[in-house]
């Protein structure tokens, strides 16, 4: 069983850029108004306003994503969750967008040193790396790399990313099966428009296909064989604490915090009809006034900070662990795990509460509420969200049964 980690106050974040983390999340505000003018794009058309994305590019939030090593600035999970969390105040599809592709591009800077090379070390600018790891494509090997052929649906930001990490299914010239993400350039596959969908319409989550694309060695991680942040002896780019973040749950608590930055929103502009609207056939002339209303209100604020509490702690969790340069126990997964369950249950009763008040007409396609709870109730239904798994997990954990339902590296 790996080492326990040391408490949050034993380890301080030196070991990340505070000063830079300061400045992006200043600049993810900044964006906010930027971000509202153009959230309607995103219904219209199924991606992210031009405009948005050459923001978030000229803010240097892909910089966020690579480690300093690669001319990355080297922030903590907790920064990069907080810089979501603020632009989804705005639309959650740009803070899914972000969460997405800067998650994408960590899990590159975990491979082997030549797969590091050939991404980040092949231009100037900070790659920008989509990807989807389920339903595998297919990749055999051939004379001095592999042929990829596959769809794979679901890649959010796909039309902004310049690489793809698709997860594929291998098959060796000795015919041994494994499995790992395969890395292919923008010029080596297409995008179907399948994204049809209730909420994040401005994701543009639509599939990825390859067909007969080949990819040189260096582009393949061999997750079956190394993990998903194996460091093997001898391994050269290593050593920034991002590289010894657990992978579920970072990608998780970055996630929560998308949902955390929509319920916030809604519950703002709630608190800001409710000193001007009525309630109708009623004697209160502001909505402000009633009692009920009041009670409810704080109800649900006290949900969305018990929630941010949680995923935040989580953030801790992530970045105490990267700076130990330690593994997480099985059940410290766990525990982050129902813990992240909790975080969803709690928003998604929140922003059910919040909706109540907000009336019919928060439901209009003209209100930005609407298009803030089409997009929380959306993402908070991911398969990585779904609240009685994540308990499932932990009452497993609590109670010694092995196996749990999930491998460790995705619990």
């Amino acid at each position: 069983m790996a080492t326990q980690l040391k408490t949050a106050e034993a380890i301080q974040p030196s070991g990340y850029n505070l000063e830079a983390e300061k400045e992006m999340v200043g600049r993810a505000r900044e964006l906010q108004p930027l971000i509202r003018q153009h959230a309607s794009h995103g219904d219209d058309h199924g991606v992210l306003h031009p405009d948005v994305f050459a923001a978030l590019t000229d803010a240097g939030f892909w910089a966020m994503a690579a480690p300093r090593r690669w001319g990355g600035l080297g922030t903590s999970a907790r920064a990069m969750s907080l810089v979501g969390y603020e632009l989804a105040k705005a639309d959650p599809s740009v803070g899914w967008v972000y969460t997405v592709l800067h998650g994408t591009t960590w899990v590159a800077s975990l491979g082997p040193d030549a797969l590091q090379e050939a991404i980040f070390g092949s231009s100037s600018d900070h790659p920008v790396i989509c990807g989807i790891a389920n339903p595998p494509g297919t990749m055999v090997e051939v004379d001095g790399g592999y042929i990829v052929n596959g769809r794979w649906p679901y890649a959010s930001g796909s039309a902004h990313a310049s690489w793809a990490q698709l997860g594929v299914a291998t098959v060796d010239k000795d015919g041994h099966h494994g499995g790992g993400f395969a890395y292919l350039r923008r010029e080596q596959y297409t995008i179907d428009n399948t994204w049809h969908m209730m909420g994040m319409k401005g994701t543009g989550s639509n599939t990825i296909v390859a067909k007969d694309a080949f990819i040189p060695k260096e582009q393949f991680y061999n997750v079956a064989e190394l993990g998903i942040g194996g460091h093997t002896p001898g391994k050269r780019h290593v050593g920034e604490p991002s590289d010894y973040w657990p992978f579920m749950p970072f990608l998780r608590a970055t996630a929560h915090a998308v949902v955390a930055g929509a319920a916030s929103a809604i519950m703002e502009h709630v608190m800001e009809a409710s000193h001007r609207r009525p309630i109708i056939y009623t004697s209160y002339a502001r909505q402000s006034e009633a009692v009920m209303m009041q009670g409810e209100l704080g109800k649900a604020a006290a949900k969305i900070s018990a929630a941010e509490a949680l995923t935040f702690k989580n953030c801790d969790l992530i970045d105490n662990a990267g700076l130990a340069h330690q593994r997480l126990t099985p059940q410290q997964r766990a525990l982050s795990k129902g813990e992240g369950s909790l975080s969803v249950s709690l928003l998604n009763e929140a922003i059910e509460e919040l909706m109540f008040l907000a009336g019919s007409s928060a439901y209009a396609d003209s209100s930005p509420i609407q298009r803030l709870y089409r997009d929380a109730s959306f993402a908070m239904r991911h398969v990585a969200n779904l609240p009685y798994v994540g308990y499932e997990i932990l009452g497993k954990s609590l109670l010694g049964v092995e196996p749990n339902i999930a491998l460790p590296d995705f619990i």
